[in-house]
């Protein structure tokens, strides 16, 4: 059977022969225990991301490696479960006649419109009284060199806002939420100038961390320093070339950039050592928990079950029923 898009796949389809037209975003070769040679192949359309196990990967490797994240790829492919999870098998994969292929239904996307977003981040810029903070803003952001990829990123691979204009959307929503907090609580002009930019730049260098889409893959530079340290790293140098920038605006932005994970263990080199970096802390996470536990709602919203499988990041199951 042909299915329209990824997310119809549900328990239903189990045991069931399906085939449809995706991207082939990631492909990680592994060895079976008796040394032969299979893929894990994250594929994708527009509803939808998932990892599909192609067992003859060593029979057709030298196809498969000719082949681009930007290749449209028709697949057959059977729906099973495995320790509980749905888990889809390839069983024949070729490239597709791009001819009879919109892109449009293949690249997930960000519902919010890029127009709409951009003209929210306008409004907080324009919050932005200093003007060595709007320089940095400036050089970082709104610069011929960055736009146009700080608006298209996602803002992860999986977890949240994996989709085009994903790092736009996660940041405006953090701008928000942070706003939100700091003008209830009555912080400074000058402490919601600091929380607006540092919000801005706190995911800057997933344009450098994350290939472009389709791919969904690491740069080699992401890989080996990932997103806090090359954000802080290019904000410090930008902030050093401005003269006469504040030094305690300095060390509070750059403070919010490395502490946003807010702890050690989840991969900020530092804590959040200001009410303005702690606001953004919580902020981020909550963008994405609540956009991680929307989507994998959304993803078994066709199931009959009254919950959601374990959503791993969050460890529990979601209940679905009174979401519309």
């Amino acid at each position: 059977m042909s299915i329209k898009q990824l997310k119809d796949i549900n328990k239903n389809y189990i045991s069931q022969n399906f085939e449809t037209i995706v991207l082939m975003s990631d492909i990680k070769v592994k060895s079976s225990k008796n040394g032969k040679k299979y893929a894990d192949v994250i594929v994708q359309d527009a509803s939808k991301m998932l990892e599909a196990k192609y067992w003859d990967y060593e029979e057709n490797q030298e196809m498969i490696n000719s082949l681009t994240p930007e290749d449209p790829i028709h697949i057959k492919a059977v729906v099973g479960e495995y320790q509980g999870q749905l888990q889809v098998t390839i069983k024949h994969i070729e490239k597709a006649n791009v001819d009879n292929v919109n892109m449009g239904d293949l690249i997930p996307t960000s519902t919010w419109g890029l127009e709409s977003m951009t003209n929210g981040l306008n409004f907080f810029y324009e919050k932005v009284r200093s003007p060595h903070m709007k320089e940095l803003i400036d050089r970082m952001i709104f610069s011929d060199d960055y736009f146009k990829k700080y608006s298209t990123h996602p803002a992860a691979r999986q977890v949240h806002h994996n989709f085009y204009h994903g790092l736009l959307q996660h940041t405006l929503e953090v701008l928000k939420f942070g706003y939100t907090v700091a003008t209830t609580k009555k912080l400074s002009e000058r402490q919601v100038e600091r929380l607006i930019v540092m919000t801005m730049l706190h995911d800057w260098a997933k344009i450098k961390e994350y290939k472009a889409l389709p791919s969904v893959g690491f740069t080699e530079e992401g890989t080996m320093l990932g997103h806090i340290f090359l954000g802080a790293h290019e904000a410090l140098n930008v902030i050093n070339e401005i003269e006469d920038f504040d030094v305690d605006d300095k060390l509070i932005i750059l403070n919010g950039i490395l502490g946003h994970h807010g702890q050690l263990e989840f991969g900020s080199p530092v804590m959040p050592k200001t009410i303005e970096a702690q606001i953004l802390h919580q902020a981020d996470k909550m963008s994405g928990d609540i956009e991680s536990i929307m989507s994998f709602i959304t993803d078994q919203e066709e199931e009959e079950d009254a919950f959601t499988s374990k959503l791993w990041n969050m460890g529990t199951d979601y209940y679905k029923r009174g979401t519309k």
